[in-house]
């Protein structure tokens, strides 16, 4: 799978070489979105689709750093994910805030077209794009060059609740790991560094389950894990040696 980086476009009509139809060059099937955890409502966005422009770190980190979200997956994670998905390259938006800045028709224009040579585009409901969110489906309908595709909310359950990040993160922070993973569509897994003592410790960036035991993986190992109040992890065996190690919690201990 090809991952790349992209540059800030320049506003200058055309100046990436767009793509038209009667040219040369690929035609690219687009998914964009965050797809923090690349979670089954996720997966609706991205069927038939070949690219994804994702963006790194999350938007709200640098517009509303006091209300970013707890990720349900790292970089890593999200880019193995999406390629077990068949996702051939993905296009990552470094967000910051000259990123913040590029107009809804710079987006298209300088990302989509000239950079992807996007035909078609999958996005979610509501999705918003562009300085002060100003870009919207509809946006996409002003340019011949692109087909759109609004995928609808995703719902799982009797209530008819959708699956979304915010209750899959709900769930982790309940310690109901198992109905969290089925949304997920696979374990919730999180990086970990060893701590002084030996413990496991998981950045706050992530969401960390509910203090209590839990049965997982510990770089595949599988083992007793246990969550302190603090969300420090104790491996309930002995850990295996290394500084950096991915913590997979299947169920929780009845």
């Amino acid at each position: 799978m090809e991952v790349v980086e992209l540059e800030v476009p320049d506003g200058r009509p055309g100046a990436g070489g767009r793509h038209r139809a009667g040219g040369t060059g690929s035609h690219a099937k687009v998914a964009i979105g965050t797809f923090d955890g690349v979670h089954l409502g996720h997966r609706q966005v991205l069927q038939g689709c070949d690219t994804v422009l994702t963006f790194d770190p999350h938007p709200m980190q640098v517009l509303q750093p006091r209300h970013v979200p707890n990720l349900l997956s790292d970089r890593r994670q999200k880019l193995r994910r999406l390629g077990s998905l068949g996702i051939r390259r993905v296009a990552i938006v470094p967000f910051d805030h000259a990123w913040s800045r590029v107009p809804a028709e710079d987006f298209v224009e300088g990302v989509l077209l000239d950079r992807l040579h996007a035909e078609f585009v999958s996005v979610g409901q509501g999705f918003r794009f562009g300085a002060r969110g100003a870009g919207t489906a509809a946006t996409f309908d002003r340019y011949p060059e692109l087909s759109t595709r609004v995928v609808p909310l995703v719902t799982r359950g009797a209530a008819g609740e959708p699956i979304s990040s915010t209750r899959i993160r709900r769930l982790i922070f309940d310690g109901d790991i198992e109905l969290a993973a089925e949304l997920l569509g696979a374990a919730l897994t999180l990086p970990a560094v060893v701590g002084d003592e030996g413990q496991l410790l998981i950045s706050s960036r992530f969401a960390r389950p509910a203090p209590g035991c839990y049965f997982g993986y510990v770089d595949r190992r599988y083992c007793g894990i246990r969550v302190r109040q603090d969300r420090t992890v104790v491996v309930l065996g002995p850990a295996r040696a290394g500084t950096s190690v991915e913590v997979t919690f299947v169920k929780r201990a009845r």
